[in-house]
């Protein structure tokens, strides 16, 4: 009787403890899909939720693509994709951070859009009992209250500059380039003007002491302008000037007017766009020597036209980006490539990944006459004939274990 008793109370001391004690808290589970978010640091900041491996184990797929706005910060697209008990239950957040954010800043401002994203979620699950809101209320004074004015008219300016120097005992070299650019973007209009200018040298010296020099040196200049002509058209052109020592070119001046539809609105440009772009026009040589047609300067008026198409989906993503470019006079003389990359997630855990680039050329008109030397050649101190150029690469990345994926450890390196 007696061991009857402890048996039926060993018994109903796990549904007692279970039913006062409720269903253990388990997290939102969530796949975080972002090429640009510090995961670490939301894996430290944003612990309400499991961060999961691999998307089949989630409940949610948190798909984030960014685009640079006019004023050179960044607009973030936060597509949440319900999976499993969510199925259907979608949401979608948009944010922009400044181009003076440090990034620090930038991560401080995703953690707290994606808290807020993540927040309505959890809501529904077993940790709801230990969330909370907070609001900060902002400060009230006549600088909030005031219309906003832009002095610059959303006018951005940037300078760049950097440079390289390095040696060794027989081997010295230096470099430098320089940049600016202006731009203005709104709804209806973008204008772009840029220009850069580098040099670089390099000396070598053989065992016999002789030294041989390796010097190259460019500069170009250019504008952008485009007009919106609705949700999938836009018209504009590009002008420009440019030296190359390089490609012989001592001085290139260019026109080329042009159209773009896009089939894909706009709007969704950051997730999936199929856009044709064509534009003709007259381009100006002078080339500083005399070019394998007998050539010191000549006028070239050709066409062109892009085709591209960009993807960035739950399974991955894909581009391919097509071009061909023909001189009118010379239909002979043509340049034509095709370039396409994937990334697809074909099984759990499992994603496979192509590059692959051809081009055909038959439009290399400023070549200089004459064989190259082989300090050129091994140098790389002009361009030299060719008919194609190709590259490709392959490969697969296979994860499997533990679905979970929230700890942070950076002892030793990480």
């Amino acid at each position: 009787m007696l061991s009857f008793v402890v048996a039926v109370f060993a018994l109903a001391l796990p549904l007692r403890v279970s039913a006062q004690g409720g269903p253990p808290p388990i997290p939102l589970r969530v796949y975080l899909d972002c090429y640009e978010c510090d995961t670490e640091y939301l894996r430290q900041n944003v612990v309400f939720i499991d961060y999961m491996r691999d998307r089949m184990d989630a409940d949610l797929h948190v798909l984030v693509t960014t685009q640079s706005t006019g004023g050179g910060g960044t607009s973030w697209t936060m597509k949440i994709i319900g999976l499993g008990r969510f199925q259907t239950v979608d949401r979608t957040m948009t944010f922009t951070t400044p181009q003076t954010a440090s990034s620090d800043e930038r991560r401080k401002e995703f953690a707290r859009q994606f808290k807020l994203g993540m927040a309505g979620y959890a809501a529904t699950t077993a940790v709801a009992p230990d969330l909370d809101v907070t609001y900060r209320p902002p400060a009230v004074s006549p600088a909030t209250t005031a219309a906003k004015t832009d002095p610059w008219n959303k006018w951005v300016f940037r300078l760049n500059g950097s440079g390289n120097f390095n040696g060794e005992q027989l081997t010295k070299s230096h470099s430098y380039r320089f940049s600016q650019s202006a731009s203005r973007v709104t709804d209806n209009w973008k204008i772009n003007i840029s220009g850069s200018k580098s040099d670089s040298k390099t000396i070598y010296t053989l065992s016999s002491g002789e030294k041989i020099t390796s010097k190259s040196e460019s500069w170009n200049a250019g504008a952008v302008i485009v007009k919106s002509l609705g949700p999938h058209f836009s018209a504009g052109g590009r002008t420009g000037a440019s030296h190359s020592s390089y490609s012989n070119i001592d001085r290139s001046v260019y026109f080329y007017p042009g159209v773009e539809i896009d089939f894909f609105p706009y709007k969704e440009f950051e997730r999936r766009s199929l856009t044709i772009w064509y534009e003709a026009g007259p381009n100006f040589y002078d080339y500083r020597e005399l070019t394998v047609f007998d050539k010191l300067s000549e006028r070239v008026t050709k066409h062109s036209m892009d085709v591209s198409l960009r993807l960035r989906q739950p399974w991955g993503s894909m581009g391919i980006f097509s071009s061909f470019a023909q001189q009118l006079r010379h239909p002979d003389r043509y340049s034509a490539s095709v370039f396409g990359d994937a990334s697809v997630r074909l099984f759990k855990g499992f994603s496979f990944n192509v590059f692959g680039q051809y081009q055909k050329i038959k439009d290399q008109i400023g070549l200089p006459k004459g064989a190259a030397s082989p300090e050129e050649i091994l140098l790389r101190l002009r361009q030299l004939a060719t008919d194609y150029s190709y590259s490709m690469s392959a490969g697969f990345s296979y994860s499997f274990g533990s679905i979970f994926n929230s700890v942070v450890n950076p002892r030793f390196g990480g």
